[in-house]
Protein backbone atom coordinates (compact mmCIF):
# COMPACT_ATOMS: atom_id res chain seq x y z
CA UNK A 1 0.00 0.00 0.00
CA UNK A 2 2.85 2.42 0.84
CA UNK A 3 4.40 1.77 -2.57
CA UNK A 4 1.15 2.79 -4.36
CA UNK A 5 0.94 5.97 -2.33
CA UNK A 6 4.54 6.87 -3.12
CA UNK A 7 3.97 6.28 -6.84
CA UNK A 8 0.80 8.40 -6.80
CA UNK A 9 2.52 11.29 -5.01
CA UNK A 10 5.41 11.05 -7.42
CA UNK A 11 3.10 11.24 -10.43
CA UNK A 12 1.33 14.32 -9.05
CA UNK A 13 4.63 16.06 -8.36
CA UNK A 14 5.91 15.19 -11.85
CA UNK A 15 2.69 16.43 -13.50
CA UNK A 16 2.68 19.71 -11.59
CA UNK A 17 6.33 20.37 -12.26
CA UNK A 18 5.86 19.86 -16.00
CA UNK A 19 2.85 22.11 -16.58
CA UNK A 20 4.85 24.30 -18.94
CA UNK A 21 6.82 21.49 -20.55
CA UNK A 22 6.16 18.85 -23.18
CA UNK A 23 4.07 16.92 -20.63
CA UNK A 24 1.07 19.20 -21.12
CA UNK A 25 -2.55 18.15 -21.82
CA UNK A 26 -1.91 17.63 -25.51
CA UNK A 27 0.68 14.93 -24.70
CA UNK A 28 -1.42 13.18 -22.05
CA UNK A 29 -4.72 12.96 -24.04
CA UNK A 30 -4.52 11.32 -27.49
CA UNK A 31 -4.87 13.79 -30.35
CA UNK A 32 -8.14 12.27 -31.66
CA UNK A 33 -9.91 13.17 -28.41
CA UNK A 34 -8.95 16.83 -28.40
CA UNK A 35 -12.05 17.66 -30.46
CA UNK A 36 -15.04 15.39 -31.05
CA UNK A 37 -17.95 16.48 -33.22
CA UNK A 38 -21.50 15.21 -33.14
CA UNK A 39 -25.01 16.00 -34.43
CA UNK A 40 -27.03 17.29 -31.48
CA UNK A 41 -30.39 16.26 -32.98
CA UNK A 42 -29.16 12.88 -34.14
CA UNK A 43 -31.13 9.65 -34.30
CA UNK A 44 -34.50 8.75 -35.79
CA UNK A 45 -37.08 11.52 -36.07
CA UNK A 46 -40.50 11.53 -37.69
CA UNK A 47 -41.39 14.77 -39.42
CA UNK A 48 -44.86 16.03 -40.26
CA UNK A 49 -44.70 18.63 -43.02
CA UNK A 50 -47.38 21.22 -43.69
CA UNK A 51 -48.71 21.79 -47.18
CA UNK A 52 -48.43 25.59 -47.25
CA UNK A 53 -46.88 25.97 -50.71
CA UNK A 54 -43.53 26.77 -49.06
CA UNK A 55 -40.50 24.61 -48.30
CA UNK A 56 -40.19 23.03 -44.88
CA UNK A 57 -36.91 24.12 -43.24
CA UNK A 58 -35.20 21.74 -40.82
CA UNK A 59 -32.34 23.12 -38.71
CA UNK A 60 -29.55 20.62 -37.98
CA UNK A 61 -26.85 21.48 -35.41
CA UNK A 62 -23.34 20.04 -35.05
CA UNK A 63 -21.49 20.52 -31.75
CA UNK A 64 -17.77 20.48 -31.00
CA UNK A 65 -16.59 18.92 -27.72
CA UNK A 66 -13.58 16.95 -26.44
CA UNK A 67 -10.60 17.69 -24.20
CA UNK A 68 -9.67 20.83 -26.14
CA UNK A 69 -12.73 22.06 -28.08
CA UNK A 70 -11.04 25.41 -28.79
CA UNK A 71 -9.24 23.89 -31.74
CA UNK A 72 -10.52 24.46 -35.28
CA UNK A 73 -12.47 21.73 -37.06
CA UNK A 74 -14.51 21.00 -40.15
CA UNK A 75 -17.45 18.70 -40.88
CA UNK A 76 -18.98 17.47 -44.13
CA UNK A 77 -22.70 16.77 -44.34
CA UNK A 78 -24.13 14.36 -46.90
CA UNK A 79 -27.11 12.11 -47.50
CA UNK A 80 -26.77 8.34 -47.39
CA UNK A 81 -26.96 6.51 -50.68
CA UNK A 82 -29.74 3.97 -51.14
CA UNK A 83 -27.18 1.15 -50.84
CA UNK A 84 -25.89 2.50 -47.52
CA UNK A 85 -29.46 2.99 -46.27
CA UNK A 86 -30.44 -0.59 -47.12
CA UNK A 87 -27.33 -2.01 -45.47
CA UNK A 88 -27.70 -0.06 -42.21
CA UNK A 89 -31.49 0.22 -41.86
CA UNK A 90 -33.78 -1.41 -44.44
CA UNK A 91 -32.35 -4.95 -44.33
CA UNK A 92 -31.77 -5.23 -40.54
CA UNK A 93 -35.19 -3.75 -39.73
CA UNK A 94 -37.07 -5.45 -42.60
CA UNK A 95 -38.58 -2.06 -43.49
CA UNK A 96 -38.72 -0.54 -46.97
CA UNK A 97 -36.91 2.78 -46.57
CA UNK A 98 -36.25 4.98 -49.59
CA UNK A 99 -34.06 8.07 -49.80
CA UNK A 100 -36.06 11.02 -51.08
CA UNK A 101 -34.72 12.23 -54.45
CA UNK A 102 -32.13 15.00 -54.62
CA UNK A 103 -34.56 17.45 -56.25
CA UNK A 104 -36.74 17.28 -53.10
CA UNK A 105 -34.22 18.87 -50.72
CA UNK A 106 -31.27 21.23 -50.48
CA UNK A 107 -28.64 22.27 -47.87
CA UNK A 108 -27.68 25.90 -47.40
CA UNK A 109 -24.19 24.49 -46.78
CA UNK A 110 -22.68 21.01 -46.95
CA UNK A 111 -19.51 21.95 -45.10
CA UNK A 112 -19.24 23.45 -41.61
CA UNK A 113 -15.99 25.19 -40.65
CA UNK A 114 -15.39 25.69 -36.92
CA UNK A 115 -13.16 28.54 -35.78
CA UNK A 116 -11.41 28.15 -32.44
CA UNK A 117 -14.20 29.92 -30.56
CA UNK A 118 -17.09 28.08 -32.25
CA UNK A 119 -18.83 25.47 -30.10
CA UNK A 120 -21.60 24.63 -32.56
CA UNK A 121 -22.72 25.28 -36.12
CA UNK A 122 -26.15 24.97 -37.69
CA UNK A 123 -27.27 24.25 -41.22
CA UNK A 124 -30.73 24.57 -42.72
CA UNK A 125 -32.13 21.76 -44.85
CA UNK A 126 -35.01 22.85 -47.11
CA UNK A 127 -37.50 20.14 -48.06
CA UNK A 128 -39.89 20.68 -50.96
CA UNK A 129 -43.25 19.82 -49.40
CA UNK A 130 -45.13 19.67 -52.71
CA UNK A 131 -42.66 17.20 -54.21
CA UNK A 132 -42.58 15.06 -51.06
CA UNK A 133 -46.39 15.04 -50.89
CA UNK A 134 -46.48 13.58 -54.41
CA UNK A 135 -44.02 10.88 -53.34
CA UNK A 136 -46.16 9.92 -50.35
CA UNK A 137 -49.37 9.94 -52.37
CA UNK A 138 -47.91 7.83 -55.19
CA UNK A 139 -46.02 5.35 -52.98
CA UNK A 140 -48.01 4.80 -49.79
CA UNK A 141 -46.14 1.60 -48.83
CA UNK A 142 -42.73 3.27 -48.89
CA UNK A 143 -41.08 4.96 -45.90
CA UNK A 144 -39.43 8.06 -47.36
CA UNK A 145 -36.41 9.26 -45.41
CA UNK A 146 -33.58 11.75 -45.48
CA UNK A 147 -30.61 10.17 -43.62
CA UNK A 148 -28.04 12.96 -43.08
CA UNK A 149 -24.50 11.84 -42.16
CA UNK A 150 -21.70 13.91 -40.60
CA UNK A 151 -18.12 13.01 -41.63
CA UNK A 152 -14.70 14.63 -41.45
CA UNK A 153 -11.31 13.95 -43.03
CA UNK A 154 -9.45 15.71 -40.23
CA UNK A 155 -11.46 15.40 -37.05
CA UNK A 156 -13.14 12.76 -34.89
CA UNK A 157 -16.92 12.22 -35.19
CA UNK A 158 -18.96 10.56 -32.44
CA UNK A 159 -20.04 7.30 -34.11
CA UNK A 160 -23.22 7.15 -32.03
CA UNK A 161 -24.32 10.67 -32.97
CA UNK A 162 -23.28 11.05 -36.58
CA UNK A 163 -26.63 10.46 -38.33
CA UNK A 164 -29.89 12.43 -38.33
CA UNK A 165 -32.45 9.97 -39.70
CA UNK A 166 -35.38 12.12 -40.85
CA UNK A 167 -38.48 10.12 -41.78
CA UNK A 168 -41.28 12.01 -43.52
CA UNK A 169 -44.39 10.76 -41.70
CA UNK A 170 -46.94 12.89 -43.53
CA UNK A 171 -47.62 16.08 -45.42
CA UNK A 172 -50.80 17.67 -44.14
CA UNK A 173 -52.79 20.84 -44.70
CA UNK A 174 -52.57 23.31 -41.78
CA UNK A 175 -55.81 23.65 -39.86
CA UNK A 176 -57.42 26.28 -37.69
CA UNK A 177 -59.42 25.12 -34.68
CA UNK A 178 -60.43 25.89 -31.14
CA UNK A 179 -58.17 25.04 -28.20
CA UNK A 180 -60.33 22.97 -25.84
CA UNK A 181 -58.44 22.21 -22.62
CA UNK A 182 -61.17 22.29 -19.99
CA UNK A 183 -64.83 22.62 -20.85
CA UNK A 184 -66.18 22.14 -17.34
CA UNK A 185 -69.63 23.56 -16.72
CA UNK A 186 -69.96 26.79 -14.75
CA UNK A 187 -72.97 26.96 -12.45
CA UNK A 188 -75.22 29.93 -11.64
CA UNK A 189 -78.27 29.96 -9.37
CA UNK A 190 -81.59 30.57 -11.08
CA UNK A 191 -82.81 34.15 -10.65
CA UNK A 192 -79.30 35.54 -10.19
CA UNK A 193 -78.57 38.45 -12.51
CA UNK A 194 -75.08 37.99 -13.91
CA UNK A 195 -72.94 39.03 -16.84
CA UNK A 196 -69.76 37.17 -17.65
CA UNK A 197 -67.12 37.14 -20.37
CA UNK A 198 -65.63 33.81 -21.42
CA UNK A 199 -62.34 33.79 -23.34
CA UNK A 200 -61.94 30.94 -25.79
CA UNK A 201 -58.93 30.38 -28.01
CA UNK A 202 -58.46 29.78 -31.74
CA UNK A 203 -55.18 28.26 -32.93
CA UNK A 204 -53.33 27.48 -36.18
CA UNK A 205 -51.51 24.14 -36.30
CA UNK A 206 -48.27 25.53 -37.76
CA UNK A 207 -46.18 28.72 -37.78
CA UNK A 208 -48.24 31.59 -39.12
CA UNK A 209 -46.91 33.73 -42.00
CA UNK A 210 -50.32 34.92 -43.09
CA UNK A 211 -53.22 37.04 -41.87
CA UNK A 212 -55.92 34.40 -41.54
CA UNK A 213 -59.52 35.53 -41.20
CA UNK A 214 -61.81 33.17 -39.28
CA UNK A 215 -65.58 33.54 -39.69
CA UNK A 216 -67.54 32.43 -36.62
CA UNK A 217 -71.18 31.41 -36.22
CA UNK A 218 -73.45 29.35 -33.94
CA UNK A 219 -74.36 25.77 -34.91
CA UNK A 220 -77.29 24.74 -32.71
CA UNK A 221 -77.74 21.49 -34.68
CA UNK A 222 -74.63 20.28 -32.88
CA UNK A 223 -76.47 20.19 -29.53
CA UNK A 224 -78.68 17.22 -30.44
CA UNK A 225 -75.68 15.21 -31.62
CA UNK A 226 -73.72 16.09 -28.46
CA UNK A 227 -76.61 15.12 -26.17
CA UNK A 228 -77.00 11.77 -27.91
CA UNK A 229 -73.32 10.88 -27.53
CA UNK A 230 -72.83 12.22 -23.99
CA UNK A 231 -76.23 11.36 -22.48
CA UNK A 232 -76.80 15.01 -21.64
CA UNK A 233 -79.76 17.39 -21.99
CA UNK A 234 -78.28 20.69 -23.11
CA UNK A 235 -80.50 23.31 -24.73
CA UNK A 236 -79.56 26.29 -26.88
CA UNK A 237 -78.69 29.66 -25.37
CA UNK A 238 -81.68 32.04 -25.54
CA UNK A 239 -81.66 34.68 -28.26
CA UNK A 240 -79.93 37.86 -27.14
CA UNK A 241 -78.07 36.15 -24.29
CA UNK A 242 -74.65 36.19 -25.95
CA UNK A 243 -72.37 38.12 -28.29
CA UNK A 244 -68.97 37.52 -29.90
CA UNK A 245 -67.11 38.88 -32.95
CA UNK A 246 -68.12 37.34 -36.27
CA UNK A 247 -64.59 37.73 -37.69
CA UNK A 248 -61.38 36.92 -35.79
CA UNK A 249 -57.96 37.46 -37.41
CA UNK A 250 -54.88 35.34 -36.71
CA UNK A 251 -52.23 37.90 -37.59
CA UNK A 252 -48.91 36.96 -39.19
CA UNK A 253 -46.45 35.82 -36.52
CA UNK A 254 -49.16 34.63 -34.11
CA UNK A 255 -50.68 31.17 -33.94
CA UNK A 256 -53.34 31.83 -31.27
CA UNK A 257 -56.02 34.43 -30.70
CA UNK A 258 -58.60 34.92 -27.95
CA UNK A 259 -62.31 35.24 -28.71
CA UNK A 260 -64.35 37.15 -26.12
CA UNK A 261 -67.83 35.70 -25.58
CA UNK A 262 -70.15 37.94 -23.54
CA UNK A 263 -73.04 36.23 -21.69
CA UNK A 264 -76.08 38.08 -20.29
CA UNK A 265 -77.56 35.96 -17.49
CA UNK A 266 -80.79 37.98 -17.32
CA UNK A 267 -81.95 36.34 -20.57
CA UNK A 268 -82.12 32.84 -19.03
CA UNK A 269 -85.73 32.73 -17.83
CA UNK A 270 -85.78 29.02 -16.94
CA UNK A 271 -83.23 26.80 -15.18
CA UNK A 272 -81.37 24.17 -17.16
CA UNK A 273 -78.09 23.25 -18.81
CA UNK A 274 -77.29 25.46 -21.80
CA UNK A 275 -74.82 25.16 -24.67
CA UNK A 276 -73.51 27.72 -27.15
CA UNK A 277 -71.78 25.75 -29.96
CA UNK A 278 -69.48 28.35 -31.54
CA UNK A 279 -68.52 27.19 -35.01
CA UNK A 280 -65.60 28.11 -37.27
CA UNK A 281 -67.63 28.56 -40.43
CA UNK A 282 -64.89 29.63 -42.80
CA UNK A 283 -61.16 30.47 -42.91
CA UNK A 284 -59.29 32.52 -45.51
CA UNK A 285 -56.31 30.15 -45.65
CA UNK A 286 -55.93 26.34 -45.56
CA UNK A 287 -58.54 24.26 -43.71
CA UNK A 288 -60.74 24.03 -40.60
CA UNK A 289 -59.95 21.40 -37.98
CA UNK A 290 -62.29 18.43 -38.23
CA UNK A 291 -62.02 17.68 -34.51
CA UNK A 292 -61.99 21.20 -33.01
CA UNK A 293 -64.26 23.02 -35.42
CA UNK A 294 -66.81 23.72 -32.66
CA UNK A 295 -66.31 25.07 -29.17
CA UNK A 296 -69.24 23.86 -26.99
CA UNK A 297 -69.42 26.65 -24.41
CA UNK A 298 -71.67 25.42 -21.57
CA UNK A 299 -73.24 26.87 -18.44
CA UNK A 300 -75.74 25.58 -15.88
CA UNK A 301 -78.60 27.63 -14.50
CA UNK A 302 -79.36 25.60 -11.40
CA UNK A 303 -83.01 25.51 -10.39
CA UNK A 304 -84.25 25.88 -6.84
CA UNK A 305 -83.78 22.76 -4.74
CA UNK A 306 -87.20 21.29 -3.93
CA UNK A 307 -88.37 20.66 -0.39
CA UNK A 308 -88.42 16.88 0.13
CA UNK A 309 -90.31 16.78 3.43
CA UNK A 310 -93.56 15.64 1.75
CA UNK A 311 -91.97 13.32 -0.79
CA UNK A 312 -92.68 9.63 -0.95
CA UNK A 313 -90.53 7.02 -2.66
CA UNK A 314 -90.91 3.44 -3.89
CA UNK A 315 -88.44 1.01 -5.43
CA UNK A 316 -88.78 -2.30 -7.24
CA UNK A 317 -85.72 -3.54 -5.34
CA UNK A 318 -84.68 -2.82 -1.77
CA UNK A 319 -82.69 -4.73 0.83
CA UNK A 320 -84.96 -5.01 3.88
CA UNK A 321 -82.86 -7.21 6.18
CA UNK A 322 -79.28 -7.64 5.00
CA UNK A 323 -77.94 -4.11 5.55
CA UNK A 324 -77.29 -2.55 8.99
CA UNK A 325 -80.51 -0.84 10.11
CA UNK A 326 -81.97 1.50 9.02
CA UNK A 327 -80.16 1.07 5.66
CA UNK A 328 -81.60 -0.71 2.64
CA UNK A 329 -85.15 0.65 2.13
CA UNK A 330 -85.74 3.34 -0.52
CA UNK A 331 -86.83 5.96 2.04
CA UNK A 332 -83.16 6.44 2.95
CA UNK A 333 -82.57 8.07 -0.45
CA UNK A 334 -84.70 11.11 0.51
CA UNK A 335 -84.16 11.34 4.29
CA UNK A 336 -81.44 14.04 4.18
CA UNK A 337 -78.95 11.82 6.02
CA UNK A 338 -75.77 11.06 4.09
CA UNK A 339 -74.97 8.20 6.46
CA UNK A 340 -78.02 6.19 5.39
CA UNK A 341 -78.65 4.66 1.98
CA UNK A 342 -80.96 2.68 -0.29
CA UNK A 343 -79.61 -0.69 -1.43
CA UNK A 344 -80.87 -3.11 -4.07
CA UNK A 345 -82.07 -6.58 -3.03
CA UNK A 346 -79.43 -9.25 -2.42
CA UNK A 347 -80.88 -11.56 0.27
CA UNK A 348 -83.53 -14.15 -0.48
CA UNK A 349 -86.10 -12.80 2.02
CA UNK A 350 -85.83 -9.16 0.84
CA UNK A 351 -88.14 -7.30 -1.51
CA UNK A 352 -87.92 -7.03 -5.28
CA UNK A 353 -85.65 -7.91 -8.16
CA UNK A 354 -82.02 -8.93 -7.73
CA UNK A 355 -80.85 -8.08 -11.24
CA UNK A 356 -80.45 -4.76 -13.04
CA UNK A 357 -82.16 -2.53 -14.03
CA UNK A 358 -83.54 -1.08 -10.77
CA UNK A 359 -85.94 1.83 -10.45
CA UNK A 360 -86.88 4.33 -7.78
CA UNK A 361 -90.14 6.29 -8.18
CA UNK A 362 -90.54 9.60 -6.31
CA UNK A 363 -93.90 11.23 -5.66
CA UNK A 364 -93.18 14.95 -5.11
CA UNK A 365 -96.79 15.42 -3.91
CA UNK A 366 -97.30 18.45 -6.22
CA UNK A 367 -96.80 19.54 -9.83
CA UNK A 368 -93.34 21.07 -10.35
CA UNK A 369 -91.17 22.06 -13.31
CA UNK A 370 -88.11 19.80 -13.01
CA UNK A 371 -84.87 20.92 -14.67
CA UNK A 372 -82.17 18.90 -12.86
CA UNK A 373 -81.88 15.75 -10.79
CA UNK A 374 -79.15 15.41 -8.19
CA UNK A 375 -77.77 12.20 -6.71
CA UNK A 376 -75.11 11.24 -4.16
CA UNK A 377 -73.42 7.85 -4.18
CA UNK A 378 -73.34 5.68 -1.08
CA UNK A 379 -70.21 6.26 1.01
CA UNK A 380 -67.70 3.90 2.61
CA UNK A 381 -66.18 2.87 -0.72
CA UNK A 382 -69.40 1.57 -2.28
CA UNK A 383 -69.84 4.14 -5.05
CA UNK A 384 -71.51 1.65 -7.33
CA UNK A 385 -74.29 3.32 -9.38
CA UNK A 386 -72.95 3.79 -12.91
CA UNK A 387 -75.59 5.05 -15.35
CA UNK A 388 -79.24 5.09 -16.27
CA UNK A 389 -82.21 7.15 -17.43
CA UNK A 390 -84.67 9.61 -15.90
CA UNK A 391 -88.41 9.65 -16.62
CA UNK A 392 -91.27 11.89 -15.44
CA UNK A 393 -95.05 11.58 -15.32
CA UNK A 394 -98.17 13.19 -13.89
CA UNK A 395 -99.81 9.79 -13.35
CA UNK A 396 -97.49 7.02 -12.26
CA UNK A 397 -100.20 4.37 -12.42
CA UNK A 398 -101.19 5.17 -16.00
CA UNK A 399 -97.68 4.30 -17.21
CA UNK A 400 -97.30 7.43 -19.36
CA UNK A 401 -93.65 7.93 -18.47
CA UNK A 402 -91.65 10.41 -20.57
CA UNK A 403 -87.89 10.06 -20.87
CA UNK A 404 -86.35 13.46 -20.08
CA UNK A 405 -82.69 12.71 -19.42
CA UNK A 406 -79.94 10.25 -18.64
CA UNK A 407 -76.95 10.13 -16.34
CA UNK A 408 -73.47 8.73 -15.91
CA UNK A 409 -72.29 8.90 -12.30
CA UNK A 410 -68.72 9.34 -11.18
CA UNK A 411 -67.33 7.28 -8.31
CA UNK A 412 -67.13 10.00 -5.69
CA UNK A 413 -69.17 11.37 -2.80
CA UNK A 414 -69.96 14.75 -4.36
CA UNK A 415 -73.51 15.76 -5.20
CA UNK A 416 -73.81 15.13 -8.95
CA UNK A 417 -76.35 17.11 -10.99
CA UNK A 418 -77.88 15.89 -14.24
CA UNK A 419 -79.90 18.10 -16.54
CA UNK A 420 -83.31 16.96 -17.81
CA UNK A 421 -85.70 18.46 -20.31
CA UNK A 422 -87.63 21.15 -18.48
CA UNK A 423 -90.97 19.40 -17.79
CA UNK A 424 -93.96 19.85 -15.51
CA UNK A 425 -94.57 16.67 -13.54
CA UNK A 426 -95.41 15.15 -10.19
CA UNK A 427 -93.51 11.88 -10.40
CA UNK A 428 -89.83 11.25 -11.12
CA UNK A 429 -88.57 7.77 -12.03
CA UNK A 430 -84.85 7.04 -11.80
CA UNK A 431 -83.89 3.84 -13.66
CA UNK A 432 -80.41 2.47 -12.88
CA UNK A 433 -79.16 0.41 -15.81
CA UNK A 434 -75.63 -0.56 -14.81
CA UNK A 435 -73.32 -0.76 -11.80
CA UNK A 436 -69.62 -0.45 -11.06
CA UNK A 437 -70.08 -3.45 -8.69
CA UNK A 438 -71.69 -6.34 -10.56
CA UNK A 439 -75.47 -6.31 -9.82
CA UNK A 440 -75.26 -4.31 -6.58
CA UNK A 441 -76.50 -0.73 -6.41
CA UNK A 442 -76.97 1.79 -3.61
CA UNK A 443 -77.60 5.52 -3.27
CA UNK A 444 -77.31 7.94 -0.40
CA UNK A 445 -79.60 10.74 -1.64
CA UNK A 446 -81.76 11.89 -4.58
CA UNK A 447 -82.70 15.54 -5.14
CA UNK A 448 -84.73 17.51 -7.69
CA UNK A 449 -84.33 21.11 -8.88
CA UNK A 450 -86.40 23.49 -10.91
CA UNK A 451 -89.43 25.75 -10.33
CA UNK A 452 -92.48 25.09 -8.18
CA UNK A 453 -95.83 25.91 -9.80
Amino acid sequence: MKAYIVLLVGFIVLFNSCNDSKYDLDNIVPNEYHKILYISNSGKQKLILYDTGEDFVYSLSVFKSGSNPKETADVDLSVMSQEQLDLKYSTPEAVEYKVIPEDCYSFDSNKLLFASGDRFKSVNISINTNAVKELLDDNTAVNWVLPVVATSNTDSINANKNIAFLQIADVITPTTGFVINDNSIEEYDFGTAFTVTKDIEISLSTDNKWNIECELSVDNDYIEEYNLINKSSYQAFPEGSYSFPEIVVLSSGTTKELVNVNIDGTKFITPGDYMLPINIKNVSEFAISTTNRIYPLVIRIKGNEFDRSKWRILSDSEETSGEPAPNGPAINAIDGNLDTYWHSTWKENSFGRKQLPYELIIDMNSICTVTQIGMIQRGNGYTDVKDGKIYVSNDSEAGDWKEVGSFIMQQNMEKQLFSVLSTQCRYVRVVIESSYRQQYCSLSEIYAYGMTD
